[in-house]
């Protein structure tokens, strides 16, 4: 990624690699400080979450998203250590006792894998309130703590299998760096990889993101719809309520209201998961926008034309996915009373 060799002002397509190391560094400050922020705010959401108790699957749901959240903003706070200690390098004849490019790449890749958990994850808990939203009568007790459990395991192996091939296609070995003049481990990387990772790709950046998010729009558009029906029918039973105390006759009336509405505590939930989504939905749509742009553009893509604005956007793109893993303890706190409740007890 970094080359002492190359010419500072030289083109690689429309990012020069000057205006690339401003973007790296920008981006590792950025980036290092919103980790930070959402490891915090991640080891407080389990831990509020333990205290809870793990009763029911939601609850589950959200303390496993919260794991995995929190092992994401681990390996992005690491990686952007190691882009500073790349532009360290780059600037200066400094040379750590491995090279920090390396590093970064294998970080990124851990990243991608946990990711592929976090995403799944999030794409269950949409669909699982979303069919509990639906037909609360068949699904509201089915999600039980085993069937969520069950399923997040799942999701790890799924996640680890198809993903540790293209791991297993990296690592370090000693050699000459001629840029720093010395010998250390530098990023070893098989022959093989390209092969592997094409499949890989092709499944985790295009058909994994466009599949869930087409999966959690139509699990949002439901679970909105459902929220306005029962926020119609609060309001109908406020009206007969004040009319029954005016003296009016609403036995009538109570024998026509549905037994599955939402009751304020599921309303609560359905509002953190929609919530949870959307932003989900949002920081998901740079990664969609790459990948289009990657199968439609020649040369975007590392080691050609277009190769640092390919990394550029890239780096950006994390940005998005590391605010993602961060702000869920804001929407817990909005929404979830118990949650607020015992947060709030904690600092006291």
């Amino acid at each position: 990624m970094f080359n002492n060799t190359q010419n500072d002002l030289s083109f690689r397509g429309l990012v020069t690699n000057m205006q690339y190391f401003l973007f790296m560094e920008f981006y590792s400050e950025v980036g290092t400080v919103l980790s930070f922020i959402g490891i915090v705010s991640n080891i407080i959401n389990i831990r509020i979450f333990c205290a809870m108790g793990l009763a029911d699957g939601i609850t589950v749901s959200f303390l496993c998203l919260s794991i995995f959240d929190l092992a994401y903003l681990i390996i992005s706070f690491a990686l952007g250590i190691s882009i500073v200690l790349g532009v360290i390098e780059h600037r200066t004849p400094k040379a750590f006792f491995i090279k920090p490019q390396g590093v970064s790449i294998i970080l990124t890749n851990f990243m991608v894998l946990v990711n592929i958990i976090n995403v799944l994850t999030t794409t269950f808990l949409a669909v699982a309130r979303c069919m509990c939203v639906a037909k609360p009568l068949q699904f509201k007790n089915w999600f039980s703590k085993t069937i969520t459990l069950a399923f997040i395991g799942s999701f790890i192996v799924v996640s680890v299998v198809s993903y540790a091939p293209v791991i297993a296609s990296l690592g370090f070995k000693t050699q000459f760096d001629i840029g720093k003049n010395i010998t250390r481990p530098i990023l070893w990387v098989s022959p093989k990889r390209d092969s592997i990772k094409v499949i890989t790709w092709i499944i985790l950046n295009l058909i994994l993101p466009f599949t869930t998010q087409f999966i959690i729009v139509v699990c949002i558009v439901i679970m909105a719809n459902s929220l306005r029906v029962s926020s119609r029918f609060r309001q109908s039973a406020v009206s007969m309520s004040v009319a029954d105390k005016k003296g009016n006759d609403i036995l009538s009336s109570k024998s026509t209201v549905p037994t599955d509405k939402l009751s304020g505590k599921d309303i609560l939930v359905v509002q953190q998961v929609v919530l949870i989504s959307v932003v989900y939905i949002i920081c998901n749509t740079p990664k969609m926008i790459i990948s289009v742009a990657a199968i439609t553009v020649p040369g975007f893509t590392i080691g050609q034309r277009y190769s640092n604005l390919y990394l550029s956007v890239n780096t950006l793109r994390y940005q998005f996915e590391i605010f993602n893993s961060s702000v869920n303890t804001f929407i817990y706190y909005r929404y979830n009373t118990k949650f607020r409740e015992l947060l709030l007890t904690c600092f006291k």
